[in-house]
């Protein structure tokens, strides 16, 4: 079956740009569908192609992408040039445009039905086959498909089909499906099969069976309460036979191993629910919607997602097209379940399949501390105290980190972004794909470079040196910000062109190191402890890392006004262009990936 909608509006010329980015969609959504799903985009305006491909759940991994292969050849031999075009095959759906109809909700309907009529007991298989559909339906909602069949008499059954695309919400499924079945019943219901098909969802039934991975077994459960419109079905719902078809692309935990690591670690003993399902998390994040984004940074996007027992969850979604994805998961997964502390994120689980990597942590509802501290208004939320709080909850995360945990941890990628607040605004250390273990017998090790420009202690951003102190160096760049409320990447701090260390620094010098305090805060701000706050944060960023103090040191200096601060050196002013030499930047400011050092 092949079935197209072809948009004559408007027509591309052989070879043009439109051609040839159009050429790249395909290609990419083909190659990289995830869960035989994919979306992808090229080109700029007016030249952009959007595309889109969603097989059928019971399409193996080989079929899904040779019904791609097919389905772009039916749109080529039927469309032409066409700018828009949708192809519904037996398998899977294709569609691209020169508009971006992601997540967007479309029921306009292609129907197609079976020529033959139901010839025996006609009442008794339009009532089940509306309550089978209404059942699939049901359970598509979450899972996003279900087969299955369901007598209509002693000797005869009707089998049923219920898809929605990925990209679409819970509820945007719901008015797809139920449109759906609409439709089938007005134009189709004494047929022996027909199909609804739109560019958001799929609804399709046969007298005889089409699906190979439709299985008997117990009767279903009572469908859960329905909306109105759909509780008022006049069908009485029937014992329906459902069966999920096996997906080759789905990742089953070996049983020594859960999300690929060996039981041995002793990573799993205390979270017995630690691995989720993607269907889990597709669920409590409403199929991964725009509207739950919390943010997103170099490696991926966190959504804001509830469990089916009210529990609110953040979910970090690594790019699946990452190359780094699978490091950043593996290492990100081992070393937080290892580590425990009340300024650290705690992670409550994860998922594996196919190529999606997927980490569940606990939801703080204040986001991260950029939010608040580079926002003109959030940034009043914080008076003083509530800074002064934060700045020893991170210096605390960090002494647990390099001297208390079980394994030593340098982090890397300290910075506002990566600390989030709790209801109480407590800070919390989290973002650990960059992160490194250290042995108790070494004092640092040559590595790739890897972090956020403008954070990255001068000795590891051009040499590659990586110890505790570049912690250290990170840590003394975020405190100075919190004092002042300005980005040390903000090159016109002052009047004139420094960064943030560089403008403290000459203000220290001139004994003007209180002008540097946040306007919101500086009447009520306490100087001397502010004073104290702006030393520590001088000494933490000395370009020799031999002078920067162990973070237990730190912590003594903030809390403790008794004691005698060091006398700061001059900190390293590593310009933008510097780093650019050795390959280290980024320019939105998110974690770069690995690259080698100079």
């Amino acid at each position: 079956m092949e079935s197209k909608t072809c948009n004559n509006a408007s027509t591309y010329t052989e070879w043009s740009t439109y051609s040839q980015n159009l050429n790249t969609v395909i290609d990419d959504l083909s190659r990289n569908a995830v869960q035989g799903f994919n979306t992808s985009s090229s080109g700029q305006s007016p030249d952009t192609v959007y595309g889109l491909l969603q097989c059928f759940g019971n399409a193996s991994v080989a079929k899904c992408s040779d019904c791609s292969r097919q389905a772009n050849d039916v749109a080529l031999r039927n469309c032409g040039n066409d700018i828009g075009v949708k192809v519904w095959m037996d398998e899977c759906f294709l569609r691209y445009d020169n508009s971006n109809f992601s997540s967007t909700l479309d029921t306009t309907f292609q129907l197609l039905e079976n020529s033959n009529d139901v010839s025996s007991n006609v009442q008794g298989f339009i009532s089940t086959t509306s309550s089978l559909l209404l059942n699939l339906s049901q359970e598509a909602y979450i899972s996003r498909f279900a087969v299955g069949s369901a007598n209509y008499s002693t000797s005869h059954k009707v089998y049923g089909l219920v898809q929605c695309w990925r990209d679409l919400s819970i509820e945007d499924c719901k008015t797809c499906l139920l449109q759906a079945r609409k439709e089938l019943e007005q134009c189709c219901s004494p047929k022996q099969g027909a199909r609804a098909m739109s560019g958001s969802c799929t609804v399709r039934y046969e007298s005889n069976p089409f699906l190979l991975d439709v299985v008997e077994s117990s009767p279903s459960p009572s469908p859960s309460p329905l909306p109105s419109s759909e509780a008022s079905s006049p069908h009485p719902t029937t014992s329906t036979s459902l069966a999920h078809a096996p997906s080759e692309t789905t990742y089953e935990p070996k049983s020594s191993e859960r999300c690929g690591f060996p039981r041995e670690l002793g990573l799993f003993q205390q979270e017995q629910h630690f691995i989720f399902s993607l269907e889990e998390l597709a669920e409590a994040t409403e199929n991964f919607h725009e509207n739950q984004k919390l943010g997103e940074g170099g490696f991926g996007t966190v959504y804001k997602g509830r469990t089916k027992d009210g529990k609110e969850i953040a979910v970090k979604k690594l790019s699946a097209k990452s190359a780094q994805a699978n490091e950043q998961f593996m290492n990100e997964v081992k070393l937080v379940a290892n580590v425990q502390h009340r300024n650290l994120v705690k992670l409550l689980g994860c998922c594996a399949e196919g190529d999606e990597r997927l980490i569940v942590y606990e939801y703080l509802p204040n986001k991260s501390l950029d939010t608040f501290l580079f926002d003109p208004d959030n940034c009043r939320l914080l008076d003083w105290q509530k800074r002064y709080n934060i700045i020893n909850g991170i210096a605390r995360g960090l002494l647990y980190l390099h001297e208390d945990s079980q394994m030593r941890i340098i982090h890397r990628d300290i910075k506002a972004n990566n600390i989030l607040l709790d209801d109480k605004l407590n800070p919390k250390i989290a973002d650990f794909g960059l992160a490194k273990l250290f042995s108790d017998d070494e004092t640092h090790i040559q590595t790739s470079v890897a972090g956020t420009y403008g954070y990255m202690a001068p000795e590891y951003a051009m040499r590659g040196r990586l110890s505790v102190k570049a912690d250290v160096y990170s840590f003394g760049v975020l405190l100075l910000e919190i004092v002042s409320g300005k980005k040390n990447t903000d090159i016109h701090v002052s009047q004139g062109m420094e960064t943030l260390i560089e403008w403290t620094w000459r203000l220290y010098r001139g004994g003007n190191t209180l002008e540097m305090v946040d306007p919101t805060i500086s009447e009520e701000c306490p100087q001397e402890q502010a004073l104290r706050c702006i030393h520590v944060g001088l000494v933490c960023v000395q370009a020799d890392a031999k002078l920067r103090p162990p973070m237990s040191d730190i912590t003594v200096m903030i809390s403790n006004s008794s004691i005698t601060l060091p006398i700061p050196a001059k900190p390293a002013f590593l310009t933008r262009s510097e780093t650019s030499t050795s390959g280290i930047l980024s320019v939105n400011e998110t974690s770069i990936t690995e690259t080698n050092p100079r």
